[in-house]
């Protein structure tokens, strides 16, 4: 009876919601601001950089830009990006929507013996949106986190109205 009592409730206010409400869901306003980057690119390969005598590793992935919202990249763009394998989805080829800061070593665990310098082009993602499912219709692949270890169901939320969003907060 529970399980049906959600599904009610979630039907009612998720069935019921614009598109106009994704932003605030996403937290879009507040990411925008905070990411120096915020991008829709195509994971090319995943790689490993290592440095300093072998005491410094750093796992990246090279993205290509398929369109830039924030930042300074340009579509065609190759960046190197750090903090995707702790996410779900690191198949290559496919699409993510990237939120952004600089990648600075000493700021992040575990890369104590890395050189901030050498690291200084690549990128780090502080805030993991979404990959993208390009199956016909394009659509964010979204969860929200019941815990601060337990995530809910995936669910879908159109690109368009998102992507709109972003290319408006530039203007």
């Amino acid at each position: 009876m529970y399980r049906i009592l959600l599904i009610g409730i979630f039907i009612t206010v998720f069935g019921c919601t614009s598109d106009s409400a994704t932003p605030e869901r996403l937290r879009l306003e507040w990411n925008y601001e905070y990411s120096s980057h915020i991008l829709h690119a195509k994971l090319i390969e995943p790689k490993t950089s290592i440095s300093n005598s072998n005491k410094c590793s750093v796992n990246f992935s090279v993205f290509e830009v398929l369109e830039s919202f924030k930042g300074s990249a340009a579509s065609g763009d190759l960046l190197q990006i750090t903090g995707v394998s702790a996410h779900e989805v690191t198949v290559e080829g496919s699409e993510h929507l990237l939120m952004l800061i600089p990648f600075v070593a000493e700021d992040f665990p575990g890369y104590g013996e890395c050189s901030n310098q050498k690291y200084s082009n690549f990128l780090s993602i502080h805030n993991w949106c979404c990959s993208i499912d390009t199956r016909d219709e394009h659509s964010l692949i979204v969860y929200d986190m019941i815990n601060s270890e337990q995530k809910s169901e995936n669910y879908l939320l159109p690109t368009e109205p998102i992507f709109n969003f972003l290319r408006q907060q530039d203007k």
